[in-house]
Parts: C-alpha cells; structure tokens; sequence
C-alpha cells in the first residue's frame, strides 16, 4: 500500500481575519486563523469535494464557503420552512458519499409550530448554483425546542443513520413505539433496509438520549457522543438492535436498579462518560505526525467545557486508553469539527453560552499545524510549487527520488485535465489550459503519493 504524504498549503490570510497566529497545543505550534464570521450558529461543517466548507445555518440557510478567498455563498434558504427556537432549526447535513456522480445533500431539519413541532430528513439536489428539488426522506419526527438529535452519516453501503432526540419525553427512548430517543436507519430513496433490527422499521439503536455526534472510524466501528441530563455524558460504540439505556441508566450500569435494568434489556455502557457534564458535539478521525498530540486520535469537539478532547483508542477500538484536553475556553463553544484536504482543522465556534446569539461569536475558524523542520513528515524528499497561486504557468521543483514518477493535476470532482512526467528536478509546468480555480496537484510513484493543492487565477 503506498504510504500518502499531505504537503501542507498554507492559506492566503485577508483582512476578514477576526483571530489569526500562533498558538501553542502541547508542544506544536498550531496556525489560527478565521475564515468566516458573522454566521447564524453554524451548526454542520463539511470539508466538500470541491474544496469548500459545506455548512448548515441553524435558522436555515446552507452555504458553500471558500476556504481560501473567505467568500460565502448561499446555496439554499429554507428560512420560511424551518421552525427555529432555542436549539432546533435546520441541523445536521450529509455529503453524498460519491457526489461528483450524485451531487445528493441530506438535510435534518426541525418544522412546524411551538405548539407541533416536528423534524424530518430530506434529500437535495445540488445543481452547481444551488440546492433544488427537495424530497422527503422521513418525518414527523416529534422534535422540541431542545433534544433533538439530528446528526446525519452515511455508511458504506448507502445507508443513512440519523440521531433523534428523546424531544423532552422520557417515555420515548424505550418505546419502539416512536422514532423519538433513536438512531434510525434508512436508504438513501428513504425506504427502510431489509437487514435493520426490526422488519419494516427504520429503528437501528434505542434508549438514546439526545446524540450529537457520529464517528465512522476507521477500524471499522461507529461511535457516537452523547448528551446526558445532569450527569454522564458518554462516548459509546453504535450496535445494531442495542438499547442504550436512557432514561433508566445514565452512563455505566451502578448496582442496583440500574444493573437489574441492564441485565433485562441488553443495555450496552459507554466507553467514557463524563460528571460533570461537558455537552459533547461531533468528532473526526485524525492523522497528522507533525501534530503529534492529535495524531491518530479521535478528536471531539465540546459546547459546555468549550475544548477539543483528543481520545487514544485501543488496537480492538473498544476501549479509551488515553484522553487529553486541548484549547480549553480559547475559541468559545465548539459544535463542529471537520479536517481538510491537507490535515488542516476546522472549527464551528457556538459563542460563550448557549444563550449567546451574536453573529460576531459564531464563527469558522482553522487549525494549521507548522512543521519547522521543511521536511514532509514522512520523507526527506521535497515538492515545491511556486508561484501559487498560479497564472499562466508554475514551475514544479522536486528532490530526485520523484524523476520520472507521474505527474498529474485533478479538478476537485477527482477528474484528470493534466498528465505528464516528472522529467526534471526544476520544470516549468503550462496552465493556460486550466480553468480559475482549485485543483489537487499529484505525483505518485511505486512507493509514495503526494498531493498539493494549487490554486489558478
């Protein structure tokens, strides 16, 4: 298998930065820097496959933000569909998994009155301008102000896992019943997996609470986090068919009723859970060896305790061997979190308390870790591309183990429109055909891939 080594691309900073130098996390020096304000609680962020943040507005506006020029541009306002108030409006979103094929967004998002409140997952088509063509997947969803779950993945074999809230009734999580306190499962056309827990029925896990978060990692579990009342809030591995307790257990089964109850109903416990509680959100998977501190962890970002939690997992993943807590009360609440083309990481920032709507506080902003050495972490070799951005031609200077290895320049939909050979260690390399834009610069030998992103003006 070839070993991938992420250049690093260090993005043009304007004068719409509202925080940007240097900060220290652990002992690597981590770039900051803002790339858009003035948001109305972003509530997803997604790094899309044509190098902008996807993002998800709470009172219902989806946007494509460019990362690089700071630019946001609105590509669906459901304004007038979206019931928002207090923590429901329009929330989780989803990326089609191949969408330079089917360019399908999934949107979660909560309607009605104050009175009737109820939440659906819908599925767009993204023309190239905007989001069209809306179509039911599932709904009337009971939702509530608050407890609404809402976040959305989708699993390599095309099915969509959506988190409900318990919506302020605990009487619903425990009932299969209702759609309430759940992670649902469905086909991407909404119709209900033959293999699910329960023929004809979307329910996948029950006796949730009110999770926020989803985590495909790579050794092959899911995980999610979840919100607990006053107490316990967990990090729990996704089962099918398995109740997880709520409300009958909070966190691990105590002795007593709470070990009676888990006994009788095949509960299964978390793998962490947090007292005082710390309102978990989303996580990613990282790997970055020049940021040592979140390498191969998986990173949670957190509203209440206002931090990143870098979590160690065991070699079988059923177990956290190590825990550390990063950037405490520097950027305010943390909702999202999503990692970049090139390792960097991107943060929603949610203000100082939940109560804070202020669009100056709610904010994206991005995390660089800064390698001094120059070396690309894996190699001494070297790849240069200068200028870049790039106007009618780049010169490409690389160290000799890369002559002879392919060359080629994919758009950001993975499509070729360059291919050539890496025939000197100084070349210059022509750009007149390339269209303005973002594009993914590759060279690949029998042992190694690189790929840096360049920019043509």
């Amino acid at each position: 298998m070839r070993n991938r080594i992420i250049v690093a691309l260090f993005c043009i900073l304007s004068s719409q930065s509202f925080s940007q130098g240097n900060i220290l996390v652990g002992t690597t020096t981590v770039e900051v820097d803002t790339i858009m304000s003035g948001l109305d609680i972003p509530w997803e962020i997604i790094y899309g496959p044509d190098g902008h943040i996807w993002t998800t507005e709470r009172k219902g506006i989806v946007s494509r933000i460019d990362p690089i020029a700071k630019t946001k541009t609105v590509i669906l306002d459901i304004v007038s569909l979206v019931y928002q108030n207090s923590e429901s409006g329009l929330l989780g979103m989803a990326l089609h998994p191949d969408f330079a094929t089917t360019p399908e967004v999934f949107l979660a998002y909560t309607y009605g009155s104050f009175s009737n409140i109820k939440e659906k997952v819908v599925k767009y088509t993204y023309n190239g301008t905007a989001l069209v063509n809306e179509i039911i997947l599932i709904d009337n969803i009971i939702g509530n102000t608050t407890h609404n779950g809402s976040r959305i993945s989708i699993l390599p074999d095309n099915t969509l896992l959506f988190s409900t809230g318990d919506a302020q009734n605990q009487a619903f999580p425990q009932d299969l019943n209702e759609l309430n306190g759940k992670v649902l499962r469905i086909n991407l056309n909404g119709t209900i997996p033959a293999d699910n827990p329960l023929a004809g029925n979307p329910i996948y896990t029950f006796g949730h609470r009110n999770i926020q978060g989803i985590l495909q990692h790579p050794n092959g579990k899911i995980y999610v986090s979840e919100h607990g009342a006053t107490t316990d809030d967990e990090f729990q591995i996704l089962e099918a068919s398995r109740n997880y307790g709520w409300p009958n257990v909070e966190g691990f089964c105590d002795p007593g009723g709470e070990q009676t109850f888990c006994d009788a109903n095949n509960v299964m416990e978390p793998l962490v859970a947090w007292t005082p509680t710390i309102a978990p959100s989303d996580m990613v998977y990282y790997e970055n060896p020049i940021f040592p501190e979140f390498d191969g962890r998986v990173l949670m970002s957190v509203l209440k305790d206002k931090r990143i939690i870098a979590m160690q997992m065991s070699v079988d993943g059923t177990a956290v061997v190590a825990e550390d807590h990063y950037l405490i009360n520097q950027f305010g609440r943390l909702r999202d979190i999503c990692v970049g083309p090139n390792q960097e990481i991107y943060l929603a920032t949610n203000g100082a308390s939940w109560t804070n709507t202020s669009p100056n506080t709610h904010r994206i902003i991005v995390l660089r870790a800064i390698d001094f050495s120059g070396l690309s972490p894996v190699t001494e070799g070297f790849v240069h591309v200068y200028p870049n951005p790039i106007q009618e031609s780049f010169t490409l200077e690389v160290s000799p183990q890369y002559l002879g290895a392919s060359l080629s320049i994919l758009d950001l939909f993975g499509k070729t429109v360059f291919e050539s050979t890496v025939s000197h260690q100084n070349m210059v390399v022509d750009a007149l055909d390339l269209a303005k834009g973002m594009y993914i610069l590759k060279i690949s030998n029998d042992t190694q891939e690189l790929l840096k992103r360049i920019v043509v003006n």
